[in-house]
């Protein structure tokens, strides 16, 4: 029998090898889908960070954003499911409703966002919603799109590889997740942009002069600098971090620097050698997140900007780089550098606080408000001093039992500390007693605390009013020029400046051998302490408030004093008048008509020097500051 070889039983048949099918658009379709699926999974995370995360805002948001979270995470997530469960047209219908919801839910964020002014400003928050949504457009487009990326309708569900596949797809996860990661800072930051007005020397506010600008301030008074006067915009509660540099001569802005967002938690602290001015406070939406800017303060540009978790407490001083705060109601005190990592901190002795500081060379000089303590039978006053680099302790004087000091009356010039330790003796009781305050002089030396002069005693007289307690003025308070910057752009020149710098004592009193009140000076040489001359001029009205008492006087480089006072003694009939004195004698300065200020324009002054001459700041009609340049 035979047998045929290629029996049924050992036939086999070999099948055409298929044609290789191309996985481009499959991939491609995986990509889409992947990142489709992952851009509205982080629009639902984004939109939640947005409204309850404390990285962009504190506490929850308005019920519109509450109820498009929560509408915004139910959608995503049917459109997760809906896309996992089966693809298809499903997945085209629901993806194209996330996407229209998404964009429509934006657009509303977006037009909701305030026009940033005092009171309005655009919040992490809005950024980060605005972004989620973003991704919520992105998010289900990409998904829509990746159901027609197909060879056919069959050709497109081919498998690629499940190697192919993996790959592809944390490919295009990890690319919208790292965007998502980019971008919500970037969202964060063109929020604080969008609140930032910062323009120098722009040429439309100079030509508009200081009207141009009055909108946005109040009755607040300016923080003396060589470069100009520096007003703080719209001083409401709360503060916002708005300031502007004036040009004493034109009254026109120089700069300004607005962030509607942040807040001011204390006025601006300048440096010692006035070159640097530090904004300092909280944002408006989280309180936790604090801040401390430095600009220069001759042009406003800034320096540095410090970043703290919470409130550091209260700024004191500021140098080249360094940031000195006192913690609120507590012995210790921290340096910081400008970008916020702490340099040292020390404490000060038991129940004292620090009322004021300095930074001078390379040391820290504190002034201590302490109250009694186991080791301490009365309330005085310290003055310390700390090594600026490591915080070593490196020299202390304690301030006689019966004495105070004002923190305006505790002042640094180049190497020198100079106070007032300023005495109160009661000459009578009752609700309106009479008191008089003796001066005592003292300058010690910044280095190693060595006393280098102090004067006796000096009285002006008795007051009844608490507001006349004298303030300390230095001609010469840095070694800094008097000269910046005009509003046209223009360097100004150097303020004239006497050889010999002087310190001088203005307060206002009663005089013994003669009726009425007085505004006195007393002149004293800066370097050895010597008495050099006493002048007075004739009040009339005696201000009842410490800072319209200040407001009065101020001392010019060239050693001249310059004083306000009001001869009426009926506050709704002002006599206002402006005197000099000059190594001793006074004179009245004239104020033309053309200098336009108001009747009462004494009552809420505040004197400033300015170069060679001075500027008085006094209230308009309309509750604005108006100033007055006088030689």
């Amino acid at each position: 029998m035979s047998h045929n070889a290629s029996g049924a039983g050992r036939h086999r048949a070999y099948a055409a090898p298929q044609p290789a099918t191309e996985s481009g658009r499959p991939l491609a379709r995986v990509f889409l889908r992947a990142a489709g699926i992952t851009a509205i999974a982080c629009w639902a995370v984004l939109l939640a960070w947005a409204v309850f995360g404390n990285g962009a805002s504190s506490g929850s948001s308005g019920i519109y954003m509450i109820i498009g979270t929560v509408a915004s995470v139910l959608i995503a997530a049917a459109v997760i499911a809906i896309a996992a469960a089966r693809p298809g047209l499903r997945v085209i219908i629901a993806a194209l409703f996330a996407a229209v919801y998404a964009a429509a839910c934006g657009w509303a964020v977006f037009t909701s966002m305030p026009e940033v002014g005092p009171g309005q400003f655009i919040t992490h928050r809005d950024g980060i919603a605005a972004l989620a949504y973003g991704f919520g457009v992105l998010g289900g487009g990409l998904l829509a799109l990746s159901e027609f990326v197909v060879e056919g309708y069959a050709g497109g569900r081919t498998r690629p590889p499940k190697a192919m596949r993996r790959k592809v797809g944390v490919f295009a996860v990890t690319v919208v997740v790292l965007l998502a990661a980019a971008l919500a800072p970037a969202m964060q930051h063109w929020a604080e942009l969008a609140n930032q007005d910062v323009h120098v020397g722009d040429a439309a506010t100079v030509e508009a002069g200081l009207d141009g600008l009055a909108a946005l301030a109040g009755v607040e008074r300016f923080t003396d600098t060589p470069f100009g006067l520096l007003r703080t915009d719209h001083p409401t509660d709360p503060t916002p971090q708005a300031v502007t540099m004036l040009d004493p001569a034109s009254g026109a802005a120089i700069w300004y620097h607005r962030r509607w967002n942040w807040l001011a938690s204390q006025q601006p602290v300048l440096s010692h050698a006035q070159d640097l001015v530090a904004l300092t406070g909280p944002r408006a939406d989280n309180r936790n997140d604090f801040q401390t800017r430095v600009l220069r303060t001759r042009d406003g540009d800034e320096v540095a900007t410090a970043d703290f978790d919470g409130s550091p407490g209260t700024l004191l001083a500021l140098a080249d780089d360094r940031l000195l705060f006192a913690e609120d109601g507590s012995e210790v005190f921290h340096v910081y550098d400008f970008g916020g990592g702490l340099k040292w901190d020390a404490e000060l002795p038991p129940g004292c606080e620090g009322a004021a500081a300095q930074v001078a060379g390379h040391r820290v000089v504190l002034l201590a408000d302490c109250v009694p303590a186991p080791d301490r039978t009365v309330a005085r006053d310290y003055i310390l001093a700390f090594d600026l680099d490591d915080g070593a302790p490196a020299w202390e004087q304690e301030v006689d039992k019966s004495a105070e000091i004002l923190p305006e009356s505790f002042l640094v010039s180049g190497d020198t500390l100079l106070i007032d330790s300023r005495v109160e003796h009661r000459v009578s009781d009752g609700p309106f007693s009479a008191r008089r305050f003796e001066h005592r002089l003292i300058s010690y030396d910044i280095d190693d605390g060595d006393r280098r002069w102090r004067t006796r005693g000096h009285t002006f007289g008795s007051t009844n009013s608490s507001a006349c307690g004298g303030t300390l003025h230095l001609s010469q308070p840095t070694g800094t020029s008097a000269s910046g910057v005009t509003a046209g752009g223009e360097a100004k020149a150097d303020a004239p400046r006497s050889e010999r710098r002087t310190v001088q004592v203005i307060e206002c009193y009663t005089a013994k051998d003669r009726e009425g009140s007085w505004l006195g000076v007393m002149a004293y040489d800066a370097d050895s302490g010597r008495r050099l001359y006493q002048a007075e001029v004739r009040l009339g009205y005696t201000p009842l408030d410490p800072e319209v008492a200040r407001g009065w006087g101020t001392v010019l480089p060239d050693n001249r004093a310059l004083l306000a006072a009001d001869l009426s003694l009926d506050p709704t009939r002002p006599d206002c008048r402006l005197y000099q004195v000059d190594e001793g004698v006074s004179s009245e300065i004239e104020l033309g008509d053309e200098a336009g200020v108001p009747a009462n324009w004494c009552h809420d002054a505040q004197l400033s020097a300015v170069g060679s001459s001075a500027a008085i700041s006094y209230v308009t009609e309309d509750g604005t500051r108006g100033i007055a340049v006088v030689s």
